[in-house]
């Protein structure tokens, strides 16, 4: 693993971890939903779950908060925490 990919992926679960801070209790039920978009947005575009959020987070609308819990969805899919 390169140092970009090392870098990148502590910058994902830092992601994960603020924003399950943020929703607290309401993080679980969150996760589930969009993590289930994710997964029928990203097969029905034959891509793989990481690249659709990144996808996804690309459009200028999208706010910080909206951002950080797709991220963090996404990296639930990948590795789910406790």
């Amino acid at each position: 693993m390169t140092q970009q990919a090392i870098q990148t992926a502590a910058k994902l679960y830092e992601t994960r971890d603020t924003v399950q801070h943020l929703l607290g209790e309401h993080y679980k039920e969150r996760m589930a939903e969009l993590g289930g978009a994710l997964q029928k947005i990203a097969a029905r575009k034959g891509k793989d779950v990481l690249m659709t959020a990144k996808e996804i987070c690309s459009d200028p609308g999208m706010t910080g908060m909206e951002i950080g819990q797709i991220m963090a969805a996404a990296v639930e899919l990948l590795e789910p925490s406790a």
